[in-house]
């Protein structure tokens, strides 16, 4: 029986140890699988009109990285939006209304074809 709980418990830990441990229920793992380096992020609840300050953290999220984003915010606004900055010259990028208390990851992903740029949660 000792072997048994020793087992268990030696994959439970290995399961809680590989998970991300998010400070919040808002955090998330945003992913880059754009083709392009990522020099900032910002996350603010949907109904504001200012963005707040980067919440990154990593100097530059380059493709196909991923970062754990950690910010401070009000956990029964479930709705915020996300813009990212690219290192290079182009527009910053906004996506709007992001369920963030259902959404552990955000992956950017860009068309060449259509030119758009996506975020893929999960």
């Amino acid at each position: 029986m000792k072997i048994v709980y020793g087992v268990a418990a030696a994959i439970w830990l290995g399961v809680v140890a590989s998970a991300p441990a998010f400070a919040n229920g808002l955090d998330f793992s945003l992913k880059n699988a754009t083709g392009y380096d990522i020099k900032a992020v910002f996350v603010d609840p949907s109904a504001s009109d200012t963005w707040t300050d980067d919440v990154m953290g990593a100097d530059i999220l380059a493709d196909g990285d991923k970062v754990d984003i950690r910010f401070t915010g009000d956990e029964g606004t479930c709705k915020w939006d996300l813009k990212v900055e690219w290192t290079e010259d182009y527009k910053p990028t906004v996506w709007h209304g992001l369920n963030l208390c259902n959404i552990s990851t955000v992956t950017l992903k860009y068309n060449r074809d259509t030119d758009v740029t996506t975020a893929v949660t999960e």
